[in-house]
């Protein structure tokens, strides 16, 4: 009876420090805090409670998403020579715009650790298109175009209409500046005549 008074008296009069450390480590610990993982009940107790640590930077890897800030409306995006911002940016360039990556928008964050889900405008556009809310600068349905040196989607023999007339492209990608090598479809090599003139 005496030893467990002796036991249960110093933690009940200290129950700060009972609370925050385990029994063994308050009698043989010399009162140093040991660093543990956190335990689903862990805490519960304790009357002086610590904010959570901060959520981890999300890598910008897998799946992304082109998100029109103003009003949540979205786009994946490929993967090419570009980058997914400028990519976003370049389809998008009428308004402000975020990347987020996941596998599906709902569960998709940004890098700076902002779920699409708890952005301020998210899903908006399936209850109400703004007008003033563009990609292209004129109609909240349309994308801008963009240069074809930033198709990432492109492969060797892609036929394209352009303003000039229909090109092929070879596959290469001349200079820094990573713009694509077009030919006229008349005079790319490997076509029949028939395939020329469909």
């Amino acid at each position: 009876m005496l030893v467990a008074a002796a036991l249960v008296g110093p933690v009940a009069l200290m129950p700060e420090i009972s609370s925050a450390e385990g029994l063994l480590d308050f009698f043989f610990g010399g009162g140093q805090k040991q660093q543990s993982q956190t335990s689903p009940f862990g805490n519960i107790f304790n009357s002086n409670p610590q904010s959570p640590p901060p959520r981890p930077v999300v890598v910008s890897a897998g799946p992304a998403f082109c998100v029109r800030s103003c009003d949540g409306k979205y786009f994946p995006l490929m993967r090419g020579a570009t980058s997914p911002a400028q990519l976003c940016q370049a389809f998008c360039p009428a308004s402000p715009t975020k990347v987020f990556f996941g596998s599906n928008i709902d569960g998709a964050y940004a890098v700076t650790g902002e779920r699409y889900a708890d952005s301020e405008n998210a899903f908006a556009y399936r209850k109400a298109l703004r007008a003033d809310c563009t990609c292209n600068g004129h109609n909240p349905a349309g994308l801008a175009p963009i240069d074809l040196a930033m198709d990432g989607s492109l492969r060797s023999g892609d036929v394209l209409a352009t303003a000039d007339g229909h090109v092929a492209y070879s596959g290469i990608r001349v200079g820094n500046d990573h713009n694509p090598d077009f030919t006229p479809v008349a005079t790319s090599p490997g076509r029949t005549p028939e395939v020329r003139a469909r």
